[in-house]
């Protein structure tokens, strides 16, 4: 018999870790110095290891991912080494990052297991799977130069960020007992991707009236 949470567990996992991988080469670009990128990568195993940990056990609290994130991202566009790495870094990276949502299309599977209720996991992982398909078709307008480019990504930007933010809403009212799976990607995925939205945000609105993508 197959054992679905086992399997979105770890289809998340790798989410996860491929979201890692491509977060510090994305600083690395536009980083002045070595130590960033590898200070970044270190920070991001020990948080998904810990992130692990807690997810299998099934401890989460609604609080974690909106207080992760706004740490992450006080961290990366308050310390000045880390903020001149993101502003330095290319805009179709940062904006592409957020392909990774489309494992949130995982979320059907788990409302036809029964792991997670339709209410949520219908709505958020649509959500998720537009947020991605509108993040590629951005990273190709940056990477093209297009004039549309920033007010685009202001646009998409503040609605991913309300869109998460609903989501966790939602799920804290209606996703009880928490699945491993879904634990992870609210203690993880979640904030990293979060955080990349208010600093691809961020990046577009001081960015000039013409898209350079770097």
């Amino acid at each position: 018999m197959i054992d679905l949470a086992r399997i979105l567990f770890a289809a998340v996992m790798g989410t996860c870790v491929t979201l890692g991988l491509l977060v510090v080469p994305t600083i690395a670009r536009g980083a002045k110095g070595a130590a960033i990128p590898a200070a970044t990568a270190v920070l991001l195993v020990a948080w998904l290891a810990v992130a692990v940990g807690a997810a299998s056990t099934g401890a989460h609290h609604v609080a974690v991912a909106p207080a992760l994130a706004a740490a992450l991202g006080a961290l990366w566009l308050g310390a000045a080494p880390l903020r001149r790495a993101w502003e330095g870094a290319s805009m179709a990276g940062i904006v592409g990052l957020q392909a990774m949502r489309l494992g949130g299309g995982a979320r059907v599977l788990a409302v036809r297991g029964g792991w997670l209720p339709e209410r949520y996991g219908m709505p958020f992982g649509a959500a998720d799977i537009a947020i991605a398909v509108a993040a590629v078709a951005l990273a190709w307008a940056w990477s093209k130069d297009a004039p549309w480019a920033r007010r685009a990504t202001l646009g998409w930007a503040a609605l991913g960020v309300a869109a998460t933010l609903g989501g966790l809403v939602v799920q804290a009212r209606l996703v009880r007992p928490m699945p491993g799976f879904e634990g992870l990607w609210s203690m993880f995925l979640t904030p990293v991707l979060l955080a990349l939205l208010v600093v691809a945000g961020y990046r577009a609105r001081v960015a000039g009236a013409s898209p350079s993508g770097g």
